[in-house]
Formats: structure tokens, C-alpha cells, sequence
């Protein structure tokens, strides 16, 4: 062995020598071929038969301790002396040697460069320049070479030059390659690491579904990649934007029983995420939990965001209080986008608890949770919490900000508290608060509903003081305060200073004068102003035109209305149903009804419908009049349309109905109602019993009641005083049917307890109108104590007896001849101050003459 190193070390010794002496042509020749050279070690055409050293390359670099590049350079240049020897020239040296070349040789070369694996990849590619062709043994050696030494920028370069289309042939395939490469590596991780190296180069050569596909045959052959592999295969797949790819690989991956990492959830989900495919990331998302992935608090927080961008509130939710359950830790804004979303859809206690939960796992809370909840509070009206909330707020140190403050004062505003707008807008400001223009609108609105519009002035010019520029908005506020107080010439005034500043008005503001001006009677104003809007580039729209009119039947000024109408209608307008609907509503409210049912009629002949408020409101006017076959035509050209008509437009058809005795269309309509889906409710089925009773069938008054209750609706004491009623009117009826007296008054008096004791069973109260009913039935049944009683019972409860409760008890007393009771009783009523009408006073004189004409003179 030392024989062998020792004629090694004169042969390179020979070799630089030489080198010195060469030409530069020779030398140029020759050091072109340096890593093949350094392979002459073991040359068959050698002259010596000496035996020969089996790793030349790797002791030549240690033992010169020369750099690489130096020591192929020394190497490849051959002494002179070692051509003549051999009897080749330097084309034919290189001829030669590249011929003997054989793969085992180069594998085991690279062997011997193991070490050594940048100069391995140097004698690798050398191999190759001089024609010398490799294999997959010589390509699998050098990969293993590579990646068992950590060379990934290497192994990534040869792998692109290996798959690259422009190899043209020369470099194997790459299944067949890394099958071989299987088989022959050394060790389990430089496995894994070759294929992770090879995916990457995939992924910069070929798109997602090449790389899918050579994954797959991958796994196929028994080389599993790794975890970093599949992250990168995912990562490229979610670049493409098409979830379905990603789950595609993802598919694979689990087919493959492959392990995947945080990192690799995190790919998956947010590629569904972004597509806003909620369900199938929670999915995705338990399976991999399940396997025994590990996300990371970032993990955590990210998944929980991203439910809720998908809003998925619910499933975020859920999560959120598993991962608090098991005490571990997510970001504040994972809280944040859980209270957001739960608050848009008002769950505001669940917030709270959840705003206490994360106190309570020690995160610090923020200013969001806190806007969050006095937002909603705002929107459902509860200043209470609002204001609870904005304590604990400022409480806990932070400072409010404008927005925080909007939320507040438009609370205000919209539970009525106007006064507390510009209160606390005072105090906000003398703060020190950066105000913005919402604020000063909200306070210049609240002072105009306040009636001082003054102040709201003083606003506007402070703003410009402080730099803001006012808009169409605050403008339009001050125009809308001074036309509700009907100071048309001040409202005039701001809107011509809103042209002189470049603020350009919109339709609202048009609007707003336009109804103005027409509530205030300027007629020619209207027109003006019409006019104006159009040159301004703003057409006017059927609600400019329906604000207008109304305002003139309002007015009075029907006959305008009607010209406006006409002009309009002949020329067209885009949803001309608002036009109709504001007609029909100005000749109602002026009490021309036939014109309104007119119009409606023939609105109707074009196939329209004026809106919902129009409709209600002709019907209402209709059955007022007593005309309930027109209304009864309105709700048939409704039901025609698909349009049902509302549970209040039912109710008064039927009542209309009752009030003329016709029961057989009243009850047409009330099943009309019920098989429309409209749920009928008390009112309409006292209505109705209230029409069979004064047309005295009862018994179909009392199976409504017991219909009623059967479905879940609970009589009212209107109800009961209807058959209570009922029964009465029927038994007086009997009395020509020769009941004796004392027959007829068990009878009423047993009906009348029955209902009574089903009142007390339903904790119903009788009232007023009741105790009328029970009195006048008790005197008809010759109960007079009972019916005092039943007086007095009222007076102890605190309900004040009307004229009717008085005339009921007058009646009875003067009916048994007690007239002084009768008109102690009168006298009783008239210091309450009620007022005998006609039948109080009928009563009284007819029954008192009565008695004294049949009374003895003396």
C-alpha cells in the first residue's frame, strides 16, 4: 500500500513537471479533459503492468492537498513523455480514453468522489463532453452522490437538465431512472431527499397536472416523497387558483397514506378559503386533525378567519370554543372575526360571553370587540348596552375614536333621544375628538329635528372654519330642516348657496324641495324646479313626480295634481306604479274614493298594480263607505296579479261583509284568506262572530270560538263579550217562543257562566264593554241585585262605567218600577260629568211616565 502511494506521488510529482514544460497549445489541449484525465488511474492501455491504485481521484486530492479545480488541472495535463509512450497523439489520447470508459468504471470513480461532490458532478459532465454515454447506474450514482451529501442546488440543476425536452434523448427517463435510484441508494433519506429535489424541478418545468401525475407514478414505484414534496406539489397547485387541483393532489397524497404538516393544511384550506368553499375546508380540515396534523396558534387563527370570510360563522364559532375548551391559544384577531361575524347577525349575547372568554384566557382585550357590540347595539336600539359597553370601553383605557362616537349618537337618534345627540356631540368636542363630516351631519340633523336649525347653521360655517369641505349631504339636511317647519324661503336660500359653493344637489335633495314647495302651495315653484333638475342633468324619477303630487292633494290642490299626473303619464316614465300609487293616495286622502277606485280600475287594465300602502288604503276607504263589492274587486284583481292581499285589507272585506248581514261572502273571503296562507288572528275571527250573532246564528259564532282555540289563538275579551252578547239577543228572542220567565233566566244566567268561567280559565279580565253586557243581561233576567253587583264589582276594579254601562243598569231599575233608584243613578252618571244621550234619556221618561200613569191619585 505504501509501494502504491509512493509511485502515485512521483507520477503527479512527474505530472506538474512536465506541466511546466508543455506548450501552450499542448496544455490547452489537454486541460480541456481534466476530470477524465484525473480517471487515468485505471487505464487498460497503460504500458507498466503494475498494479494500480482503486481510488485514484480521492487520495490524488488528499494527499496534494491541492483545491480541486488545481488538482484536475495538474492531472489532465499528461507529460509529453506519457503520449510518446503510448504512441497516440492528444486527439486520439482522448479518443481512446473516452472509448474505454465503461458505467461501472464511472460508478465506481464517482464512488471513489463521494466526498468530493462538486468535483464528482465536474468528472460527471466531463464524462459526458467527451461522448461518453451515461446510464441509469452512472445517473443514479451521481444523484445519490449529491443528495447524500446535502447538494440540493446541485441535484436541482442536474434534475432540470435530466427532464428538460432539450436533452434530446441523452438523459434517461425519469420513472425508470428513479426505480434504479430505489434499488441502488445508499440510505433512506437521500432517497427523499433526490425526490423532493425532483418534484421541484417538475414544478419549474412542467404545470400542476405533469406534476401530479409524475407523483403519483412516483408513489407507484415505492418512492414516497416527503413532506416537504407535498407541500411544494400543493403550494404549486394553489398558485393555479383552482381549488379542485388542489384537492386533486391532495386526494392522492391521502390514497398514498402519506403524512402531511401544518403547513401543508394550511395550503389546502386557504386555497378553498379564497373560493370561498367553507364546508369543504372544515372538511378537509378534520380529516387532517383527525390524522394527527398539529396546527400551530397561527394555523388556528388563520382556519377560524377564513371560515368566517366564508361566512361560516357557525362552524368559526364552533372551532373557536373547542379550541378555548382545550386551553389552547389564538390570535386576538380570531376572536375578532368570530365577534364581528356573530354580531352582523345580532347574536349579541353569544358575543358577550365570547368578549369574556377572552379576557379570561388572559389575552388583553381591544377596541375591536367593544366597536363590534355598540355597532349592534346601535342597529337593534338598545342604548342601555350601548352605553354598557362604552363604559367598559373606557374603563379598560381606550380611547374612543369618531367612528365608536357615530355609532353612539346615531343610537340616540334612532331611539328618539335627540336632545342627547347634541349633548354628547358637545362633549366629544370639547374633548378635543377629531370630528369628520358624519359627526357634524348627525349633530346638525339632531338640532334640525330639535327646531334649531340655527345651531345646525352655526355647524356648516364651522366645518368650513376647520377645513372639511360640507357635502350635498349636510346641505340637504338644512334644506330638509327649514322646509319642515315650512320656511320655504330659508330652504331656498341654502340650496342656491349649495350651487354657488359647486356642491351638486342629487335627487333626494330635489325631492325634499319639490315637497316643499308643493305642500306649501307654490304650484309654479314645483314646475321650476323640475325644470332646474333636468338642466342640471337630473332627470326626475316617478318618486320626484309622486312627492309632488302628493304634496298638492295634501295641499289641496287637486286640480294641479291632476295636470302634473296627465303631463307625466302622456310622456313616460320608468316605474310609473310610484305615480299611480301617489294619484290613488291624493284622491283618498281628499276623499274622492270613486276617483281613486277609478284610477286603481284602470291601472289595473294596463296590467299594473299601484303599491302595497295605495291598495290597503282603498280597500280601508271602501268598506268605510259601505261599498264592499268595490273592495271586494280590489282584492279579486290582487288575487288575479298573485298579489295577497295583507291580513288587515282580509279584516276589513269581512267586516264590511258582517256589517250588511252577508255572511256568505264574508265567509267566501275567510277562507279565501286561510287557504292563501295568511293566518287569521283574533280580530278577524271576532269580526265574524260578531256578524253570525247579529244575524242570530249563533251556534256558528261558537264553533268559531272553539275553532279558534283549537288552533292556538287566544280569545280576547272582545270575544267573549261578543257571544256573551249573542246569547242575550237569543234568548230574548225565545221569550215570543213561550219560555216561561224563570226558564228564560236560568238559561241566561247558566250561558253567561259558562263563558265567564272560560274567561277566568284563560286569566281574561272583563272590561268595560264586558260588564255592560253581563249588566244588561242580568236586568233583562229580573237579577237586579246581581246586576248592582256587577256595577260595583267594575267601580272596585278601577274601570270607569261609560254611558252605555249606566243606561244598561237606568233600564233595569226603571223595567222593575224603582225609578227613584233609577234616577239616583242619573244623577250619579251626570257628576261623573258623562253626558245622557237620546236612548239614556228615552229610557228614563218612558219608564218614569209609565209609572205614574199607572199609579193611584191621591
Amino acid at each position: 500500500m505504501l509501494l502504491r502511494r509512493l509511485q502515485h506521488r512521483k507520477c503527479v510529482a512527474e505530472c506538474c513537471r512536465h506541466t511546466t514544460r508543455a506548450s501552450p497549445a499542448e496544455s490547452s489541449s489537454l486541460c480541456r479533459f481534466s476530470v477524465l484525465a484525473a480517471a487515468s488511474t485505471h487505464p487498460d492501455y497503460s504500458s507498466s503492468g503494475d498494479e494500480r491504485p482503486s481510488c485514484a481521484p480521492s487520495e490524488t486530492v488528499q494527499q496534494t492537498g491541492t483545491a480541486p479545480a488545481e488538482t484536475v488541472q495538474k492531472r489532465s495535463c499528461a507529460p509529453s513523455e506519457f503520449v510518446r509512450k503510448t504512441s497516440y497523439g492528444p486527439s486520439e489520447f482522448v479518443q481512446k480514453r473516452s472509448c474505454t470508459l465503461t458505467p461501472a468504471r464511472v460508478v465506481q470513480n464517482l464512488q471513489c468522489l463521494k466526498r468530493r461532490p462538486d468535483v464528482a458532478l465536474a468528472y460527471f459532465k466531463d464524462t459526458e463532453s467527451v461522448g461518453f454515454s451515461h446510464d441509469l447506474s452512472t445517473y443514479a450514482e451521481i444523484i445519490d452522490t449529491l443528495s447524500s451529501s446535502g447538494q440540493s442546488r446541485m441535484l436541482f440543476s442536474l434534475f432540470c437538465e435530466i427532464i428538460s425536452p432539450r436533452t434530446n434523448g441523452r438523459a434517461p427517463e425519469i420513472l425508470p431512472l428513479m426505480d434504479h435510484l430505489k434499488r441502488t441508494c445508499t440510505a433512506p433519506d437521500s432517497l427523499v431527499s433526490a425526490t423532493n429535489c425532483l418534484v421541484t424541478a417538475y414544478v419549474t418545468s412542467y404545470d400542476v397536472n405533469d406534476t401530479i401525475r409524475l407523483f403519483g407514478e412516483l408513489s407507484k414505484l415505492g418512492v414516497v416523497p416527503g413532506v416537504w414534496a407535498c407541500s411544494v406539489l400543493l403550494k404549486f397547485a394553489a398558485e393555479s387558483g383552482d381549488s379542485e387541483i388542489v384537492l386533486s393532489a391532495y386526494d392522492q397524497m391521502k390514497l398514498l397514506g402519506l403524512t402531511l404538516d401544518a403547513h401543508a393544511l394550511g395550503i389546502i384550506t386557504r386555497s378553498l378559503f379564497q373560493e370561498k368553499k367553507g364546508d369543504k375546508a372544515f372538511q378537509v380540515w378534520v380529516e387532517m386533525i383527525d390524522s394527527g396534523v398539529e396546527p400551530d396558534r397561527n394555523g388556528y387563527s388563520s382556519f377560524i378567519t377564513g371560515l368566517c370570510d366564508c361566512r361560516k360563522i357557525d362552524l368559526a364559532y364552533a372551532v373557536l370554543q373547542e379550541i378555548i375548551r382545550d386551553g389552547l391559544q389564538v390570535e386576538a384577531m380570531a376572536y375578532n372575526k368570530v365577534m364581528d361575524g356573530l354580531c352582523k347577525e345580532m347574536r349579541l349575547e353569544e358575543v358577550e360571553k365570547l368578549l369574556e372568554n377572552k379576557i379570561r384566557s388572559g389575552l388583553t382585550p381591544d377596541i375591536y370587540g367593544y366597536s363590534y357590540l355598540i355597532r349592534s347595539y346601535c342597529k337593534e336600539g338598545n342604548i342601555l348596552k350601548v352605553l354598557d359597553h362604552y363604559q367598559a370601553m373606557v374603563s379598560h383605557g381606550f380611547e374612543t375614536n369618531r367612528h365608536i362616537v357615530s355609532y353612539l349618537l346615531q343610537c340616540f337618534t334612532k331611539v328618539g333621544m335627540t336632545s342627547h345627540v347634541t349633548e354628547h356631540f358637545q362633549k366629544f368636542r370639547e374633548s378635543g375628538l377629531h370630528l369628520d363630516g358624519v359627526l357634524y351631519n348627525i349633530a346638525m340633523d339632531a338640532y334640525c329635528k330639535l327646531g334649531n336649525i340655527d345651531e345646525a347653521v352655526k355647524l356648516l360655517t364651522e366645518m368650513k372654519t376647520e377645513g372639511l369641505t360640507p357635502d350635498r349631504i349636510h346641505y340637504t339636511c338644512l334644506i330638509k330642516g327649514y322646509c319642515s317647519k315650512g320656511d320655504i324661503p330659508n330652504a331656498r336660500q341654502v340650496f342656491e348657496e349649495m350651487l354657488k359653493d359647486n356642491v351638486k344637489p342629487d335627487v333626494v335633495t330635489y325631492n325634499i324641495l319639490a315637497s316643499g314647495f308643493s305642500k306649501s302651495g307654490l304650484v309654479t315653484e314645483v314646475f321650476d324646479l323640475l325644470e332646474h333638475m333636468q338642466d342640471q342633468g337630473l332627470e326626475p324619477n316617478s318618486l320626484t313626480y309622486g312627492i309632488a303630487i302628493d304634496g298638492f292633494c295634501r295641499r289641496g290642490n287637486l286640480s294641479e295634481a291632476e295636470v302634473l299626473f296627465n303631463i307625466v303619464e302622456e310622456r313616460g316614465i320608468d316605474h310609473i306604479e310610484v305615480l299611480y300609487s301617489s294619484m290613488v293616495c291624493g284622491y283618498l286622502n281628499s276623499g274622492w274614493t270613486d276617483h281613486a277606485y277609478m284610477l286603481f280600475l284602470r291601472v289595473a287594465k294596463k296590467g299594473k298594480l299601484v303599491d302595497r300602502f295605495s291598495r290597503s288604503k282603498l280597500i280601508n276607504d271602501l268598506c268605510r263607505d259601505g261599498n264592499a263589492q268595490g273592495a271586494s274587486t280590489v282584492c279579486s284583481i290582487m288575487v288575479e296579479k298573485n298579489v295577497v292581499p295583507d291580513l288587515i285589507s282580509y279584516s276589513k272585506l269581512i267586516s264590511a261583509y258582517c256589517q250588511k248581514g252577508d255572511m256568505h261572502n264574508a265567509r267566501l273571503w275567510f277562507h279565501d284568506m286561510v287557504q292563501r296562507g295568511v293566518s287569521a288572528d283574533v280580530i278577524v275571527y271576532t269580526v265574524l262572530m260578531n256578524g253570525y250573532c247579529k244575524v242570530g246564528r249563533l251556534q256558528e259564532a261558537c264553533t268559531l270560538l272553539v275553532q279558534m282555540t283549537s288552533l292556538g289563538i287566544k280569545p280576547d275579551v272582545v270575544a267573549y263579550t261578543v257571544l256573551l252578547d249573542g246569547h242575550l239577543k237569543e234568548d230574548l228572542q225565545r221569550c215570543w217562543q213561550g219560555i216561561s220567565k224563570e226558564r228564560r233566566s236560568f238559561l241566561l244566567r247558566a250561558k253567561q257562566n259558562q263563558l265567564l268561567n272560560s274567561m277566568k280559565e284563560m286569566e281574561i279580565e272583563p272590561d268595560v264593554p264586558c260588564y255592560t253586557v253581563l249588566i244588561d243581561g242580568q236586568c233583562k233576567a229580573d237579577y237586579l241585585e246581581e246586576a248592582r253587583g256587577l256595577f260595583d264589582e267594575m267601580l272596585q276594579k278601577g274601570l270607569a262605567p261609560d254611558l252605555y254601562a249606566y243606561t244598561a243598569l237606568i233600564n233595569g231599575y226603571c223595567s222593575q218600577g224603582e225609578i227613584s233608584k233609577a234616577e239616583d243613578l242619573y244623577q250619579e252618571m251626570v257628576d261623573r260629568g258623562i253626558k245622557p244621550d237620546v236612548l239614556t234619556f228615552a229610557v228614563l221618561n218612558q219608564k218614569t211616565l209609565r209609572h205614574r200613569r199607572d199609579q193611584p191619585y191621591i
